[in-house]
C-alpha cells in the first residue's frame, strides 16, 4: 500500500495536494474539432482558435471553479460555450472512474442533455442520474452547475438527486450498519442470518452498488478518500479496520460485502454437495498471489481496467458490459457446486484481512 501510494505520488495518506488539471490540444479538439490552437485568458477560461487565428469559442475546465467527485475521485469536466454563453458541447478529461460508468453518461440521455443549453440555464436544469454510475453522474451535473455558477457569479442548487431517495439511501446505509455490529457482537442472532444477508444483497449491491474494491482502495491511494461523494464506503473501510483489529476478522467479507452474501445465499440453496475449492500453493494462498500480481503490475507501471479484475460490477447491472455481467453469473454458477468461491481468490479480502489483531497475537506467541 505505501509503494502504491508512493508512486502515485501521495503526501499523506489522507490528504493530497490537488495537482492541476492539464488541458491539451486534444482535450480541445473533443469539442472543437477544428481547433488548432488555445490560449487561456485572465479568467480562467481557454480561447480557442482556427487555423486561420480566428476565435471559434471558448472552453471551462470545471475544476478551475470547483472540487467535484465521483466513485474513483475527481472527474474534471471541459465545458464548451459560445459568445451567448450557450453549451456547445462536454467532455470529461481523465479520470480514475470505471470505463463502464463513463461509457454509460456519455450521450444525448446525459451529457448531451446541456448542448445547446444557457450557463444560466445550465444552473437549474433538472438532469437525470444514470442508474448505475451514480457517483459519476452526481460529480458531472455538480461540476457542470459549480462552474456555471463561479462563471456568472450566481448561486446554483447542487441537487443531483430527490432529496427523498438521498434520504432513504442513507438511511438504509445507517440502519444495515447498524444491523451488521448486531450481528457480529450480540450472540444467538444467526438464525436471522439468511435474511441478513438479502438485507446486504439488496442495499448493499442493488441500491447503493458501491463494494468495496481493489479499484476503489487504488483511487484511494492516488487521491485520498472520496469522502465528498463517497463517505459511505469510507466509513465501511475504516470500520472493518477498526473492528478487525480489535479481534473481528473478516468483518467486512462476512457481513457487509454483496458478492459475499450473494454466494453464501447461494451456497444455502444449492442442492448439490458443496465443496473447497483448493487455495492453497506451498503456504500461499490463492488471494495473495492474484493481489501480488495486481500490486506487481501497478508499480511496473501497468494501468489495468481494475474494475475488470472483480466481478463487482455486476451489481451495476444496467450499465456493466456483458463481460462483466457473465463474471458475476460464473461467480453464482460456482457458487453452487464450491463454498463461496470468489473469495477464496478476492484481492480486496486478501488487502483488509491483512490487519488482524488475531495474526498479531499468534506471531507475538
Amino acid at each position: 500500500m505505501a509503494a502504491l501510494a508512493l508512486s502515485g505520488g501521495r503526501d499523506f495518506l489522507f490528504q493530497k495536494e490537488e495537482a492541476e488539471v492539464v488541458v491539451t490540444l486534444e482535450n480541445i479538439q473533443e469539442i472543437y474539432p477544428t481547433a488548432t490552437a488555445y490560449t487561456r485568458n485572465r479568467l480562467g477560461a481557454f480561447d480557442v482558435y482556427n487555423h486561420s487565428g480566428d476565435k471559434i469559442g471558448a472552453a471551462l475546465l470545471s475544476s478551475t471553479y470547483s472540487r467535484e467527485y465521483g466513485y474513483g475521485g475527481q472527474v474534471p469536466l471541459l465545458i464548451g460555450v459560445d459568445d451567448n454563453l450557450t453549451i456547445t458541447k462536454i467532455a470529461l478529461l481523465p479520470n480514475n472512474e470505471t470505463s463502464d460508468y463513463i461509457d454509460a453518461i456519455y450521450g444525448d440521455a446525459f451529457i448531451g442533455r446541456w448542448e445547446g443549453v444557457r450557463l444560466h440555464d445550465a444552473m437549474q436544469l433538472r438532469v437525470d442520474i444514470v442508474s448505475g454510475a451514480t457517483h459519476t453522474s452526481n460529480a458531472v451535473i455538480a461540476g457542470v452547475r459549480q462552474t456555471a455558477s463561479s462563471v456568472l457569479k450566481s448561486d446554483a442548487s447542487i441537487i443531483t438527486e430527490t432529496n427523498l431517495w438521498t434520504t432513504i439511501k442513507n438511511v438504509l446505509f445507517l440502519v444495515l450498519m447498524g444491523l451488521s455490529l448486531v450481528m457480529v457482537y450480540k450472540k444467538g442472532k444467526a438464525k436471522y442470518r439468511t435474511i441478513y444477508l438479502v438485507l446486504v444483497l439488496v442495499v448493499r449491491g442493488l441500491i447503493l452498488n458501491n463494494a468495496l474494491s481493489v479499484q476503489l482502495l487504488h483511487g484511494w491511494l492516488l487521491d485520498g478518500f472520496g469522502w465528498r461523494a463517497n463517505w459511505q464506503s469510507s466509513v465501511i473501510f475504516l470500520l472493518a479496520v477498526a473492528i478487525s483489529f480489535i479481534g473481528k476478522r473478516k468483518y467486512y467479507c462476512n457481513y457487509l460485502c454483496p458478492m459475499g452474501a450473494l454466494q453464501e445465499l447461494t451456497n444455502h440453496f444449492t442442492p448439490f454437495k458443496k465443496r473447497k475449492l483448493p487455495t492453497r500453493f506451498k503456504g500461499i494462498t490463492t488471494r495473495e498471489i492474484y493481489l501480488t500480481l495486481i500490486a506487481g503490475a501497478l508499480l511496473l507501471g501497468f494501468t489495468p481496467e481494475l474494475s475488470y479484475l472483480e466481478p463487482f460490477m455486476f451489481f451495476s447491472f444496467r450499465i456493466a458490459g456483458i463481460a462483466l455481467i457473465t463474471f458475476g453469473l460464473v461467480v453464482i454458477i460456482a457458487s453452487l457446486f464450491f463454498s463461496k468461491p470468489w473469495c477464496s481468490v478476492c484481492p480486496t479480502g486478501c488487502l483488509i484481512d491483512t490487519v488482524s489483531y488475531q495474526k498479531v497475537k499468534n506471531i507475538e506467541s
